[in-house]
């Protein structure tokens, strides 16, 4: 008897042949990323494998071709097989084992690739540029990603070399534009830098970003005429015109939304990936509620683009290979057409290997399609591993495949069989006891409304099987949903520190919206017809109108770091939660309970902060040009002083993408598993310090905000309502002000004086300034308090010998005179500074200063991160590098 094929659930190795070598492939590049191997050191492995991998192969033959059995006469080979297994006892035993060898050296050829993989391409030396990191120089190159418009700013990525590019930020003044063309040859006067990362642990390696895009140094230019274009042409041809039409319909967007900025830039996101135009206040509501994902480009674009195009080919009748063929060449041209993002350009490859499938007439198991996109993508960029847009994009893949498929299935294919054919009785028996049962029930329903409502039973029978219908797709979305969002709980946490609550409903909600808008829009770019964008608009409003309903009932928690125990329970819980799923179905529940228990423990958080008790703790925090600064008290409490910013921000026309305060503060404190704050301070009201205050409020949920003189500035109006909202009360301090002790250490207020009248715009000399005693012990923190706040200082007679001495204004020649530094006599000096910044902080003078005063200076653009630790005797100095 054939084997009958078992359910499309089911496990298989036979079923899904690709699934565990594509798992080893990536334990592989793991293992590599984690061991520094070296092509040597894989010679032995691969020979071993090797000689076992031919035993497999060649000795069960042997032995077949040699049997006494197999030699009297002809026989197919399943009786030669059983003939072999009668005969020799001992070889057949062989025989078996090496059979079952054979997938495990399959599994171990291709962890061995994942490590060559991982080898080759680690990345070598960059590449050099003849001059230091602030310099102006005139570089030649070619244009290889055009402009985009945007008020204020515009980038565009000049290749210097073959595999060596620059990107560059150009700044508009009025009406000026920068028009530019992919394949033009320029000459750029421009100031260089090198990407610089926040040295601090688990922050995002920006420079490593841009590297895997080639990319090794940012240029400024401070004036669109420094961009001069040269004869000739470079570049591929068929990526101009790739960009050449990507131009012309980010134009035609332009044109159909001239005086709405913000749908603009949303249907630029959402449509081209073009986010440049797009602030990220708008996109605020979709990242909290969990469906940011239907927002920016990803794979659900392919798949919705794929499905109209198929949609249009079927209602022409165009036969079904065909059709996929057509569909195939418009989602890669789709993929090249959106920047060729990793997440489109994965969705691409997959729907070209259902196709193939298709072509070959194989049933599509959802994770061996899974698994040989991921050997492919691997192999040719293992470090795709380690991008959480990838791991994001198979983990709910695979939650789809691996839990939501088997429980539709199980719960909700039943009711869709049970409306096929509705009104053919005779069809009943052809469908599933339980769809049967359901059909009745449906019917007797049906022939209620008849008699209640008095329409036809055909009619009614309609609107049975319209509910029906309405029914199923709410349960399959809210199904799909909670599965994907589950299996992502791990990562989500990890990576963004936030589990969305809505997003259940939410993306019921706000995905078909947005799925819609994706062919509605490309309908309008293509015809030019302000109805069809009006619709489109429409209907991104009422996606947008969703978000922010269910933005109200979303919790303001967020998830600090899981230890690695809990993280490494909860992955095990859903693996065995998958197997179950699919083969052992009555154990599904006991093995949800205890991946759910292990969940709730992920969100409930019990576990303390990384702080030492009995110790007084000051963190200077890389922000850059800024201050950040974390203090945690001898009895555990914690406040943060200032919350870093790019300075100047006020000014800007068009706001920075990145949020300090989100973005480096708030994961260093997850880090340190700080889920809540007790006291914040701000300094002063500059956007070094403050900007990032109101993500910190948002995250950490302090019971006290401290300021000291702040003027009523647009930004701190912001704030203090921001505050408000947040029901946390802002305390004005000043010199006279009552003592604070937490703990065993006590907090000394010496400015703003009681006296201080601030102007009408933040100044430095708005500072607060206060000095942290604790045993023998001080810190004084000053802010960036310039030379008239000092010398008020040393006037009022309150200052003494310290410790450690946060250096005010990062350094700059402006702070830090001769007599303060004599009168405090700092032991240690912290000066937070960003890496060879415009204002050229801190200044040789005062460095000068305080070598001869013998104090020990670290700063954060040098040493990154920098801690000082003290018992109130006692001292440890210590930085991130």
């Amino acid at each position: 008897m054939r084997e009958r094929p078992g359910p499309a659930t089911t496990f298989s190795v036979r079923r899904e042949p690709l699934l565990l070598p594509a798992l080893a492939l990536a334990a592989g590049i793991l293992l590599a990323k984690l061991v520094p191997f070296e092509f040597g050191q894989l010679i032995i492995p691969a020979a071993l494998a090797a000689a076992v991998g031919i035993l497999t192969i060649v000795f069960p033959s042997g032995l077949l071709r040699n049997s006494p059995k197999t030699a009297a006469r002809s026989s197919t080979p399943r009786e030669e097989i059983a003939s072999f297994f009668i005969v020799s006892g001992r070889a057949s035993a062989a025989f078996g084992l090496l059979r079952k060898l054979r997938l495990t050296v399959i599994c171990g050829f291709f962890a061995l690739a994942g490590v060559a993989t991982q080898i080759a391409h680690r990345p070598g030396p960059p590449p050099h540029l003849d001059a230091a990191d602030g310099d102006m120089v005139i570089l030649d190159g070619c244009v290889v990603k055009p402009p985009v418009f945007s008020p204020g700013r515009e980038q565009t990525t000049v290749a210097l070399g073959r595999r060596s590019a620059i990107r560059l930020s150009v700044v508009l003044k009025g009406d000026q534009q920068l028009r530019l063309e992919y394949g033009q040859r320029v000459e750029v006067r421009a100031t260089v830098r090198t990407p610089h990362n926040s040295q601090n642990p688990d922050s995002f390696d920006y420079a490593g970003y841009l590297a895997n895009q080639h990319i090794y140094w940012t240029g400024s230019v401070a004036n669109p005429a420094d961009i001069g274009t040269l004869p000739g042409r470079c570049g591929n041809t068929v990526v101009g015109w790739l960009y050449d039409v990507r131009g012309w319909a980010l134009e035609r967007l332009r044109t159909l939304y001239p005086n709405d900025q913000h749908t603009l830039g949303l249907l630029q996101a959402t449509l081209l990936g073009e986010t440049s135009g797009t602030e990220r206040r708008w996109t605020n509501a979709f990242r909290t509620t969990g469906t940011y994902h239907a927002l920016v480009i990803s794979g659900l674009h392919i798949w919705v683009l794929s499905a109209s195009v198929l949609l249009i080919l079927n209602l022409i009748q165009l036969p079904r290979m065909p059709a996929l063929c057509v569909a195939t060449v418009v989602s890669w041209l789709y993929a090249f057409l959106s920047g060729g993002n990793a997440p489109v350009i994965r969705a691409a490859g997959g729907f070209t290997l259902f196709v193939i499938a298709s072509f070959f007439f194989r049933r599509t198991r959802i994770l061996n399609l899974l698994a040989g996109v991921g050997i492919i993508y691997l192999a040719v960029a293992p470090e795709q591993l380690f991008d959480p847009a990838f791991q994001l994009s198979f983990l709910s893949a695979a939650a789809i495949a691996g839990f939501a498929i088997p429980l539709l299935e199980r719960y909700v294919h039943p009711l869709r069989n049970s409306i096929k054919r509705f009104d053919q009785v005779r069809y009943d028996p052809l469908v599933e006891p339980k769809a049967a049962t359901w059909r009745v029930e449906f019917r007797l329903l049906a022939q209620t409304l008849q008699v209640w409502s008095g329409v036809p039973l055909k009619r009614a029978q309609q609107v049975i099987v319209l509910a029906v219908k309405a029914f199923i797709f709410c349960a399959e979305m809210t199904l799909i949903s909670a599965c994907v969002q589950f299996a992502l709980a791990l990562p989500m946490v990890s990576y963004f520190h936030r589990l969305s609550v809505t997003g259940l409903s939410a993306n019921i909600i706000v995905v078909p919206l947005l799925a819609i808008v994706v062919p509605t829009g490309f309908a309008a770019i293509l015809t030019g017809w302000r109805w069809i964008a009006g619709l489109t608009a429409l209907l991104l409003h009422w996606a947008e109108a969703a978000t922010l309903w269910h933005l109200q009932w979303e919790p303001s928690w967020r998830i600090a770091a899981v230890p690695l125990g809990i993280a490494l329970a909860f992955v095990a819980s859903l693996v065995v939660l998958g197997f179950v799923t699919r083969q052992i179905r009555p154990l599904i529940w006991p093995a949800f309970a205890i991946a759910l228990a292990v969940f709730v423990l992920i969100c409930a958080q019990p576990w303390k902060a990384l702080v030492e008790p009995g110790e007084l703790e000051v963190t200077a925090i890389d922000v850059g040009q800024g201050d950040s600064l974390l203090i945690v008290f001898p009895n555990g409490q914690t406040m943060l002083v200032d919350a870093g910013g790019v300075p100047g921000m006020e000014r800007m026309i068009r706001k920075p993408q990145m949020d300090v305060g989100e973005d480096v503060v708030s994961p260093y404190l997850w880090t340190r598993r700080i889920q809540h704050l007790d006291y914040v301070a701000l300094t002063h009201g500059h956007s070094d310090h403050m900007a990032g205050m109101g993500a910190v409020l948002d995250n950490f949920h302090p019971r006290s905000f401290w300021t000291g003189v702040e003027p009523p500035t647009k930004e701190w109006r912001e704030l203090a309502q921001h505050a408000k909202d947040a029901r946390v009360p802002v305390e004005y301090l000043h010199r006279g002000s009552p003592d604070r002790f937490i703990g065993a250490a006590r907090i000394h207020v010496l400015a703003p004086s009681p006296d201080y009248v601030s102007a009408d715009s933040a100044k430095n000399d708005d500072s607060l300034v206060f000095e942290i005693t604790f045993g023998k012990r001080s810190v004084l923190l000053t802010g960036d308090a310039e030379r008239p706040v000092e010398r008020d200082l040393i006037a009022s007679r309150e200052l003494g010998p310290v410790t450690l001495l946060k250096v005010g204004h990062h350094g700059s020649h402006t702070s830090s005179s001769q007599a303060f530094l004599d009168q405090i006599a700092p032991q240690f000096a912290f000066i937070s500074d960003g890496y060879r910044n415009q204002f050229h902080h801190p200044n040789q003078d005062v460095l000068d200063r305080l070598a001869g005063l013998h104090t020990t200076v670290l700063r954060t653009d040098q040493h990154g991160l920098l801690s000082f630790r003290t018992d109130g005797d006692s001292v440890q100095v210590g930085s991130f590098r």
